[in-house]
């Protein structure tokens, strides 16, 4: 798949088939996409990866937004069978740069997953919550000194592959 055919083609997918898991390989190429990622000041000790395929931890993330968000108890997950966390060191080179460098290495990650044939969503409130539940993180292997900034679900949706939309403008532009 060509690089710009992938970003037509990504979608956000909130309906994943649970019972179908990503292949262990996959799952590395889309880490690996997601380790090219531009970090500012190139400091790639800053930022920690975390896959989790472990349904009860996901579960237990579940309930903790859900209870933060004073909501009816619901998948934020969207049943994907993998959850890629990507944390951040508290100590950062410049204030907030934690925000724009997860978003490079999670946009990697779903372009990668889209051309692997895997659906995906970025997601944002679970990893906020999880952020402030120590024992959760400790839990899942997050290191000391980071807490997790946001996340990539991955797997494969419910309802079939997305079609490639047409490349088009969307938002506001000027040119001077």
């Amino acid at each position: 798949m060509q690089t710009l055919e992938a970003v037509a083609k990504r979608k956000s997918t909130r309906n994943f088939d649970p019972d179908k898991p990503v292949p262990d390989e996959i799952v590395d190429t889309i880490i690996k996409a997601g380790c090219q990622a531009p970090i500012g000041g190139n400091k790639r000790d800053s930022l920690h990866l975390t896959v989790c395929r472990n349904r009860d931890i996901l579960n237990e993330i579940n309930q903790a937004t859900s209870t933060a968000f004073k909501i009816d108890a619901r998948d934020f997950f969207y049943g994907a069978p993998v959850v890629i966390f990507v944390s951040a060191s508290e100590e950062q080179m410049a204030p907030s740069i934690e925000f724009a460098n997860t978003a490079c290495v999670i946009e990697n990650m779903l372009i990668a997953a889209t051309d692997a044939g895997v659906d995906s969503i970025y997601l944002w409130s679970s990893a906020q919550v999880l952020s402030k539940n120590k024992e959760l993180c400790t839990k899942m292997g997050i290191p000391e000194g980071f807490k997790p900034v946001s996340a990539a679900a991955i797997g494969y949706s419910l309802s079939g592959n997305a079609e490639p939309r047409e490349l088009s403008v969307s938002l506001s532009i000027n040119y001077i």
